[in-house]
């Protein structure tokens, strides 16, 4: 739902709340120097900027690809096949949706606090694999941050004898 209000431009934002005469102005509370809209919220500010560089940093660190998005595929995620599409994708859409959630509450985006974020919803996701006997599955979608170590992956059950 969250990727389908980016896509039709229906987050609210400092801007379209000064348009409705909500709020009393339009700048953005962590650069206080631009208009807050939806492409400056997600992409131009100097901070999320500074946040995608940490993100792109970290991705690298993880699959040994050096990525640098274009602004389309950050806003709308990943449309060739990568070779870490799937998880790449839910990570560029939790990523979109923890810097909107900063700018509700009017916090600093640390990128530490995304992969804490970003973490636990892996392992709610490995959980649910375990569940539902799906551990191949996620074991091979979830590859790239196993092998470092980022989320644990789930071992077989031992065979009995």
């Amino acid at each position: 739902m969250f990727q389908f209000k980016i896509n039709h431009n229906i987050i609210y934002t400092k801007a379209k709340l000064k348009r409705a005469n909500i709020t009393a102005d339009d700048i953005c509370y962590l650069c206080k120097s631009e208009q807050h809209t939806i492409q400056h919220v997600f992409l131009k500010c100097s901070h999320v900027t500074l946040f995608w560089n940490e993100f792109f940093d970290w991705w690298s660190q993880f699959t040994s690809e050096n990525i640098q998005l274009p602004d389309s595929t950050i806003s709308y995620g990943p449309t060739n096949p990568l070779k870490h599409h799937q998880p790449l994708s839910l990570a560029l859409l939790l990523a979109k949706y923890f810097i909107y959630k900063c700018n509700l509450t009017e916090q600093s985006l640390l990128f530490s606090l995304f992969k804490i974020q970003l973490r636990e919803n892996i392992m709610t996701e490995r959980y649910i694999a375990i569940k539902n006997k799906t551990a191949q599955l996620f074991n091979e979608k979830w590859k790239c941050l196993i092998l470092k170590g980022f989320v644990p992956e789930i071992l077989p059950p031992p065979t009995s004898q």
